[in-house]
């Protein structure tokens, strides 16, 4: 009888025993899973999530931080490659309002028949590493050059190629979609040749000076060397040249105005502060032409006008939202500075598949 016993004290022993193992190794493995979880939740909290913050949306479609980063880096990365500077400080603004345009004009690219081809994405990223001179994409050895190039460039920013096709397959609907704008720019302009004088003294006796001497003199430029105190002004002769409308789209309407609005020629046109240099401004017609052929860069600037006006136009139409603060501002421009400092310390990068 006590044998008896004696055993069934030992097997509930040994029981009690087991079961207290089983439960200090199930202690053991949860305190082993959290301090597992805890770095893991840190990188969740601290790098995944941040990455994933919506920057800016468009419709329906989302662009993170993380997209944003990319695109910065991309265009910083294609300025050196053009051997550009890459201004780090507005680069954040001008990436955004870009991305922002970017997708508005692919939103609307069908109303104006608008496509974008496959072999368009690599002639344009061809063409903006400057290998047009002398490369050939149909020679075997050029197409292989150009391909190691490309992979260099996607290595460096740290983007795979999806979206390197993707954020130049939608900046080439932006430059289609600019040229569409344009086609109904006329070619033969009316223009006017545009002086600015700059002055500390605008009293009416100092006025009336200028005046007089501007409707007897042969050559504005004297007055405006003698008068003039901007010293860009006095090197240039305050000389904008032969202007059409579109050029200074803040003083169309003085150069241009409708119903006898516009200013005469050899006037003297109101003043203008210019706060940064506490000077006062003022503009002087000196000569009219009716039907000037536009000048290349001037018929990019009025295009890249009428483009903006579209932006702005429909910008007010499309569900459109900024996720940026100070906060967001300050991650951003931290990451793309690392990512700046990076690349130019560490010319050697494993290739992405």
């Amino acid at each position: 009888m006590n044998n008896s016993n004696s055993r069934k004290e030992i097997l509930s022993s040994i029981d009690n025993n087991r079961k207290l193992r089983s439960k200090l190794f199930l202690i053991i493995l949860v305190v082993f899973i959290l301090f597992s979880l805890i770095p893991i939740s840190s990188y969740i909290v601290n790098v995944w999530m941040p990455y994933q913050k919506i920057a800016l949306k468009v419709e329906n479609t989302e662009f993170t931080r993380k997209d944003l980063v990319e695109f910065i880096r991309f265009n910083q990365r294609l300025s050196e490659e053009q051997g550009n500077q890459f201004d780090l400080g507005s680069s954040l603004f001008q990436s955004l309002q870009l991305l922002a345009e970017n997708e508005i004009a692919y939103l609307y690219a069908t109303e104006f028949g608008l496509t974008v081809d496959e072999w368009e994405i690599d002639e344009a990223f061809y063409l903006k590493l400057g290998l047009y001179n002398n490369f050939n994409l149909e020679s075997e050895e050029d197409e292989q050059v150009f391909k190691e190039r490309k992979i260099q460039f996607l290595n460096q920013i740290q983007i795979n190629e999806d979206k390197f096709k993707e954020i130049i397959r939608k900046s080439l609907f932006r430059e289609k979609l600019r040229r569409e704008l344009s086609r109904e720019i006329p070619t033969l302009q009316q223009h006017k040749y545009i002086y600015e004088i700059a002055l500390e003294d605008i009293s009416t006796s100092n006025l009336n000076k200028i005046q007089k001497e501007l409707t007897v003199t042969s050559n504005i430029s004297d007055v405006v060397k003698k008068y003039s105190i901007d010293p860009e002004a006095i090197r240039g002769s305050g000389d904008f040249g032969w202007i059409p409308k579109g050029i200074k789209p803040d003083l169309d309407y003085l150069f241009f105005g409708e119903n006898n609005q516009a200013l005469r020629p050899r006037e003297l046109s109101e003043p203008f502060i210019d706060q940064e240099n506490s000077v006062f401004k003022f503009y002087i017609i000196s000569d009219v032409n009716e039907s000037l052929e536009l000048s290349e860069e001037n018929f990019e600037i009025i295009s890249e006008g009428i483009l903006t006006n579209f932006f702005n136009e429909k910008s007010q139409l499309v569900d459109m939202q900024y996720g940026l603060d100070n906060e967001t501002f300050n991650w951003i421009n931290d990451r793309v500075q690392v990512a700046s400092l990076f690349n130019n310390n560490n010319q050697t990068n494993v290739i992405i598949e």
